[in-house]
Formats: structure tokens, C-alpha cells, sequence
């Protein structure tokens, strides 16, 4: 049964921001299994990436540094799980698309091996780096075995 399937697109404005999904998980479910993905991974302007750079330099007073060799400049999004207002994890990974299954014992790495409890759930687009806009593609389906 798919529990949430939403696109969307997050803008520059929401760098450093947490974007939150709510929804509702039935009580007999097993398994929590989301294909997630967005795009562009890579900024391809290069003048917003040499910008974007050049002020993270300028940040953190490392101006002597060579700004091109941090090119090229990626955006990253990632996920993380709130189930019944609890942590259940986090998959802070680099890659722009995704499968993570949250079960009582094969867990995607970074979330919480448990019984999956029915109830509010929640999942958190973590924008640590929005160089451009980005659409996002999330999908999320309970499986009762």
C-alpha cells in the first residue's frame, strides 16, 4: 500500500532547511520501503558553484585556497525518520537516488532496527546544500507480510 508519493522541488531558499512529510503508517505494516531520488545532483552552473564556493572560503577564512578544486559543486538532500514523534533514523548519504526499507531487522544502515509501529510517521528532507533548484521524488509503501 503506498503511504506517501509526493514530487516536489526545493529552491536555493531552502538551503539549510529541513523539509517534513508526514504520514500514516497501519498497524499490521512489516515493512517501510521508499525509492527516493532528486535531481540535479551536480550544479551545473558553474559561475553559482564558483560563487558558492569562493563564499564558503571566505567563511571559514581560507582564502589561500584554490576555490577550483572543490568543483564540481553538489547539492545533497537526505533522509531521515521520525516514527510516533521517536527518531528511527537517518540515511546521510551521497547518492541522488535511493532505496531504504525500514523493518525489525534488515534495516537500511543509519535507521533503527524494531517492529515497525503503526501510527504518525514522518520523513525529513535533510537540505544541507541547495545550489539550485532540485526536484525531488519520494515514494513510500507499506508491506504486510
Amino acid at each position: 500500500m503506498i503511504l506517501l508519493s509526493k514530487t516536489g522541488i526545493i529552491t536555493p531558499k531552502q538551503d539549510k532547511t529541513d523539509i517534513a512529510l508526514d504520514f500514516k503508517v497501519d498497524e499490521n505494516t512489516d515493512i517501510i520501503k521508499i525509492k527516493y531520488s532528486y535531481s540535479p545532483k551536480t550544479v551545473e552552473d558553474r559561475i553559482a558553484a564558483e560563487q558558492a564556493v569562493s563564499n564558503a572560503l571566505k567563511k571559514y577564512s581560507a582564502d589561500n585556497i584554490n576555490a577550483y578544486a572543490f568543483l564540481p559543486v553538489n547539492n545533497l538532500v537526505t533522509l531521515s525518520f521520525d516514527e510516533n514523534g521517536r527518531y528511527r533514523g537517518a540515511c546521510h548519504r551521497q547518492p541522488n537516488v535511493q532505496e531504504i526499507t525500514i523493518s525489525a531487522k534488515n534495516s537500511t544502515p543509519g535507521i533503527i532496527n524494531r517492529p515497525v509501529e503503526g501510527g504518525d510517521w514522518r520523513a525529513v528532507l535533510n537540505v544541507h546544500y541547495a545550489g539550485c533548484d532540485i526536484e525531488y521524488k519520494i515514494e513510500i509503501e507499506g508491506v504486510r507480510l
